[in-house]
């Protein structure tokens, strides 16, 4: 029946009985600039007349949580507007609007369900909404106090407010000026940092943001110059079947409030003493209770109500509290006091995840990027399509189960790497995969080769953990980081990174060895390998990869990434010569090895250590194992080529 109705209407189309305009009135077939709109209650993309977005102009609302807020930033000349003020216009959490769009497209006779409870985005939040008959704005997402502890990083924020600024500056094609709500709480006030926020303030009301034009000022004064987007599919549903909707509510206080910064009580530097309490893993609960109620520390009592989460229910009582609200007061007791590592513990075993990771694995994804979940050295679940979060989740919370801070800490490893792909997508050459735990391993390298006395990854803040993260992708890059050649193999090694064109040479090598290769005990065969593939396609560079990660230690791995190009090379400048079998990569490699003691070390060295050969420059291994390989080649048998030379 479809087929012939396509066939009816293309028939009258061809014949001129049948205009395109009747055959879809709201014109869908043209651009969303060129469509006819009903009194601009939709909004739509840029047209051409539309000033390119290099003019664009981000304006920045300021909502101060208290009118005691209100005040204290008005001494800085920071003028912000309540919750109150802004009325009509109601401020919105981004979980409400979830809700709204929940409902879009619904039809249960289609059996269509509406848009999935995912994230909205810094796009999606940049503009104004009509809701019912009521006007919101709903601030970003980084603004939200969720239950993981992100929000409790001052530093954090303040980069994300310039990420949020950047991205919405450069991908804003929409008609009408993005509109930001910047969210100010009285715990902001508290942080060490706030007066870093109050400098970004200050840098906001001159009208620039890293080179992006911002204009700041009053809600009511920016409304005409948005973007308004009316959002009329609520009104067809039931009065009774319509979501209870939730506005940002304004803190209400008897005193004035503070008259500076040094009126505001400062969050303490704090510190405890750590002690190990793997001793009460053998002990009965009533034990275990018993030293609860005696220790102090944060640390302490992390650590031994962990212990009996895994051995009773949540809902479990403790003096009368149950076990699953007295970590979630802890975990808010350590946010406050910036203890980390008890923040992560307590996360982690309440199994709270982020909740915008799913479009940062996205966004990993369409970069062209897989990412694989687990802990380094272990089986890892690979991620290659777009998950829900209870699907992320599961698969994070099954690999880590062992690992307590692993957990929560690959979602951080996670949400950095997706904002750094997708703004700086040149960090990520040559590496196929995201491999989580590598990178995590990478961030323990990176940290015991830079520092004396290397923290541990789980004490450190958020802000401090994603500074790691990007050292470590820049680190070939960053002239300013002194390190051995040994140890920047092992870092990029753990990454797996990959020179240019490394995937198209390892082809090249796999059609002059008829037997494949073999690494670590692993088989690439030659046939059907090449037959079924091409040497453009992502599932043969996954093969190869694949092959690689077996490789355990990461300096090693390294060295196999140089070898492969080394052989690479020899083989095009001796197109006679191909290897007749198989080819046992780690032999060469040993060859190369034994060589380079025999010639540079002493005759009493340990023959098993290496450390000098990784330490020394690429130009000198790759001598060793180019010697390595002729030596083979010669004395294993080569396939020379008895083709003539001939003049046509």
């Amino acid at each position: 029946m479809m087929g012939q109705a396509l066939h009816i209407i293309s028939k009258l189309l061809l014949e001129g009985l049948l205009h395109i305009t009747e055959l879809d009135p709201v014109r869908r077939y043209l651009p969303s600039c060129n469509r006819p709109r009903r009194t601009d209650r939709y909004s739509a993309f840029q047209g051409k007349a539309v000033s390119a977005a290099t003019d664009l102009v981000v304006q920045v609302v300021l909502i101060a949580e208290s009118m005691r807020l209100q005040a204290m930033m008005a001494t800085y000349g920071i003028q912000t507007q309540t919750p109150h003020e802004v009325e009509p216009v109601q401020i919105w959490s981004p979980k409400q609007l979830m809700k709204v769009y929940e409902f879009l497209g619904v039809n249960r006779k289609l059996g269509l369900k509406g848009r999935p409870r995912r994230p909205i985005g810094a796009l999606g939040t940049s503009k104004l909404y009509r809701i019912c008959g009521q006007t919101v704005l709903c601030y970003p997402l980084i603004f939200e106090v969720n239950d993981f502890y992100l929000s409790h990083d001052m530093a954090l924020l303040i980069d994300d407010i310039k990420n949020e600024l950047t991205f919405v500056g450069k991908y804003w094609r929409m008609s009408g000026r993005p509109t930001m709500a910047i969210v100010i709480r009285e715990d902001n006030m508290r942080d060490s940092h706030f007066k870093e926020l109050l400098d970004l303030l200050a840098m906001l009301k001159k009208g620039h943001c890293d080179g992006l034009k911002v204009r700041m000022g009053r809600l009511q004064n920016l409304i005409s110059s948005s973007c308004i987007e009316h959002l009329d599919f609520l009104h067809l549903l039931p009065h009774d079947a319509l979501p209870k909707f939730e506005a940002f509510q304004q803190l209400e206080h008897t005193n004035t409030g503070y008259q500076s910064l040094t009126d505001v009580p400062k969050a303490i530097a704090y510190s405890e003493p750590s002690y190990d309490y793997s001793s009460f893993y053998s002990k009965p609960n009533n034990e275990i209770i018993e030293a609860l109620s005696h220790v102090d520390t944060l640390h302490g009592q992390s650590q031994l109500l962990g212990i009996l989460w895994h051995r009773v229910s949540p809902n479990f009582t403790i003096d009368g509290v149950m076990l699953k609200d007295r970590l979630e007061k802890l975990t808010r007791q350590a946010g406050a006091l910036k203890h980390w590592a008890v923040v992560r513990h307590c996360s982690s075993i309440l199994g709270k995840v982020v909740d915008s990771l799913s479009p940062y694995i996205t966004a990993i994804l369409v970069n062209g990027k897989q990412i694989t979940v687990g802990v380094f050295g272990r089986d890892e679940a690979v991620i290659d399509k777009p998950l829900t979060p209870k699907e992320i989740k599961s698969i994070i919370y099954t690999q880590c189960k062992d690992h307590v801070y692993h957990a929560v800490l690959l979602q951080e490893v996670i949400v950095y790497v997706g904002r750094l792909v997708s703004t700086t997508p040149k960090l990520f050459e040559g590496i196929l995969k995201i491999r989580t735990g590598s990178v995590i391993h990478a961030m323990n390298l990176y940290l015991k080769f830079t520092s004396d006395n290397p923290p541990a990854l789980e004490s450190l803040s958020p802000s401090e953990l994603r500074k790691v993260v990007y050292q470590v992708f820049t680190l070939r890059d960053n002239a300013d980081i002194r390190m051995s050649q040994h140890c920047t193999r092992q870092i990029e090694g753990a990454l797996c990174r990959v020179p240019k064109d490394f995937f198209d040479r390892v082809w090249d090598v796999m059609t002059r060895t008829p037997g494949g290769i073999v690494v670590g005990g692993h088989h690439l065969p030659q046939q059907p390998t090449l037959s079924e593939l091409t040497i453009y396609d992502l599932n043969f560079a996954l093969q190869v990869e694949m092959l690689l990660s077996h490789i355990s230690l990461p300096e090693y791995r390294h060295v196999m990434i140089e070898l492969l190009m080394v052989i690479d090379v020899i083989l095009k400048r001796n197109p006679e010569f191909s290897f007749s079998d198989k080819v046992d990569l780690d032999v060469l490699i040993r060859d190369a090895f034994s060589m380079f003691k025999a010639e540079k070390e002493s005759p009493g060295s340990d023959p098993n250590n290496v450390t000098n050969f990784y330490d020394s420059p690429s130009s000198v291994t790759s001598c060793y194992l180019s010697r390595g390989i002729m030596t083979r080649l010669l004395t294993s048998g080569i396939g020379i080529s008895t083709e003539e030379c001939s003049i046509s």
